[in-house]
């Protein structure tokens, strides 16, 4: 189809868009283009008429948009007067983003944890080679390179990996490389009444029994309506029972019971 006349192009230069991810069939992509006369002139109404070789993947409008019917491939071209130019466009409409990192919720300081990803378009196919980008909360815990999960140094991070409009979160906990065993100041104890509190001590511990630091813990009641448990590990009764306390370290984990008696 025509647009408005103008002046006879001399050159086209067409650019391919920048977006390679699409979220779902219809949706438009501009293409950049310039169009020059005789003397070099950039010309602002030039009479175009644009083709698709696919139109069953994209079609093209006469302002040079690209509408996505499909995943697939397709060259557009454009031609006015004797001017010509074309375009080949790889769409692809994202349905699904998978990654993992077996492992990742407990790896040792040093270790390296080969990503498993897994990216599919709109009709199920899986995408070759798709450029999905990392970033790391912590990058001193733990951060990726070339398709493998680094362990840095003892903590917890969260891993995101992105690729259009989609994102996988991956949680890492990195741990001392000789970590074996967590321990408890406390194996058990009882609450005379409601509102007193105790802290908990936890320790994790290498093979030698030597105490080491930068362990991240993540405390847990059994039942909160009768001891709970801050961040820090200080339990404070609510209620008449009984419950277990956890503390967890990656796949180490230890526990104390509590009673409260009124």
């Amino acid at each position: 189809m025509l647009s408005a006349c103008g002046p006879t192009p001399t050159t086209i230069t067409l650019q391919p868009p920048e977006v390679r991810y699409l979220r779902a069939s219809g949706q438009s992509v501009a293409l950049e283009y310039t169009v020059q006369d005789a003397e070099g002139q950039r010309m602002a109404s030039p009479r175009l008429r644009w083709t698709s070789s696919a139109p069953e993947v994209a079609s093209v409008q006469d302002d040079g948009t690209v509408v996505v019917r499909k995943s697939g491939k397709a060259i557009i071209g454009v031609q006015g007067g004797r001017a010509k130019a074309a375009v080949p466009l790889e769409l692809t409409i994202l349905a699904g983003l998978d990654v993992r990192a077996p492992g990742a919720d407990f790896v040792e300081t040093g270790r390296t944890i080969k990503l498993h990803m897994v990216a599919r378009n709109e009709q199920g196919h899986v995408i070759p080679n798709p450029a999905i980008a990392f970033r790391s909360s912590d990058e001193t815990v733990a951060y990726v390179k070339d398709g493998l999960l680094v362990a840095a140094s003892p903590g917890v991070a969260t891993v995101t990996a992105s690729l259009g409009h989609l994102n996988r979160a991956i949680a890492v906990q990195v741990v001392p490389v000789d970590f074996v065993r967590l321990g408890l100041n406390l194996t058990s104890y009882t609450f005379k009444k409601s509102g007193q509190s105790v802290q908990l001590q936890a320790r994790a511990y290498n093979r030698n029994g030597a105490v080491l630091d930068k362990v991240p813990l993540e405390w847990f009641s059994s039942d909160a309506s009768v001891v709970t448990v801050s961040p820090e590990g200080r339990v404070t009764a609510v209620g008449v029972g009984r419950a277990v306390v956890s503390v967890v370290a990656g796949r180490r984990r230890t526990a104390a019971d509590f009673i409260v008696v009124r």
